[in-house]
């Protein structure tokens, strides 16, 4: 309030200097009897006239300019000083259960381009069209990725609607180590769903057969030595490199058209049985 004072102290000086220049020109009037003043008018009445303008103008403007530099100079001390604004709480946090879509609360919003806490913070939000792109986390070893960013956002998605089978929120987990994927599982615990948990794992109770799909043959065999080469690096005879890749191609094609399903191990095992033969009839 008293900065919003301080930007208007013109207009403030000049109503302030108006109402002393009337009061002073009222009190204290020229002295029509002065005999030096009927003198002046006698002789050059242009001049006393000056001199009766000239006061009443000087009651006006001598408080104006006075008030302006006092004005100035209060402004100048306010402005060092911040002017200190009350501080508000955060809205009110909603629970991913409540939430009649589902969004991503990522933090607090504070300024955008200094430091320091606003005075009216918000919640940092991902809407729902938000929510169908990708997300990347970018810290370095140790600065909280997973426990400040991936544990809470997925704790989020997994109980939205968690009791609507129509409507929650499903999920594949890629995990090397799999501590993520035992912290899902406690959060869909904690969610009342822990029955949708399922774990694809070797030796575990659901399995994913790679090879088991409509793609070309070739197409698959072109994969895993993709996945071949990235992992062990390309070979420097292209020739080979080519050549498994139609073994891969043959071998799965085989084994589709006898028995129509194949996998990994089968692969091997038949590629390892046509090397060994080869052998055999060489020798």
């Amino acid at each position: 309030m008293f900065r919003r004072l301080l930007e208007q102290r013109a207009v403030i000086a000049m109503l302030l200097a108006t109402g002393v220049g009337v009061l002073g020109v009222h009190t204290y009037p020229i002295d029509r009897g002065n005999v030096y003043l009927q003198l002046i008018e006698l002789r050059s009445p242009a001049v006393f006239l000056v001199l009766v303008y000239g006061y009443a103008t000087l009651w006006f403007t001598t408080p104006f300019f006075a008030l302006s530099i006092v004005a100035s100079l209060v402004t100048i001390v306010a402005y060092r000083y911040p002017e200190g604004e009350r501080a508000r709480p955060l809205p009110a946090y909603v629970p991913p259960e409540r939430r009649p879509t589902p969004t991503l609360v990522l933090g607090e919003a504070h300024f955008e381009t200094t430091s320091g806490r606003a005075p009216a913070p918000t919640w940092l939000t991902i809407p729902q069209r938000g929510l169908y792109t990708g997300v990347m986390i970018v810290g370095a070893v140790g600065t909280g990725k997973t426990s400040a960013c991936m544990y809470p956002y997925a704790e989020q998605l997994l109980r939205w609607r968690a009791g609507d089978p129509d409507r929650k929120i499903g999920g594949l987990v890629l995990e090397v180590k799999g501590d993520f994927c035992q912290q899902v599982r406690g959060m869909l615990r904690r969610a009342g769903r822990e029955s949708d948990y399922a774990e694809i794992r070797l030796g575990g109770d659901i399995c994913y057969n790679p090879l088991h799909n409509d793609l070309d043959p070739y197409a698959v065999a072109f994969a895993i030595a993709t996945l071949v080469n990235n992992l062990f690096g390309r070979s420097k005879e292209p020739f080979w490199q080519q050549a498994y890749t139609d073994l891969l191609k043959f071998v799965i094609l085989l084994r589709r058209l006898v028995d129509g399903y194949t996998t990994f191990a089968e692969v091997y095992a038949t590629s390892s049985k046509t090397r060994r033969s080869r052998a055999r009839s060489v020798l």
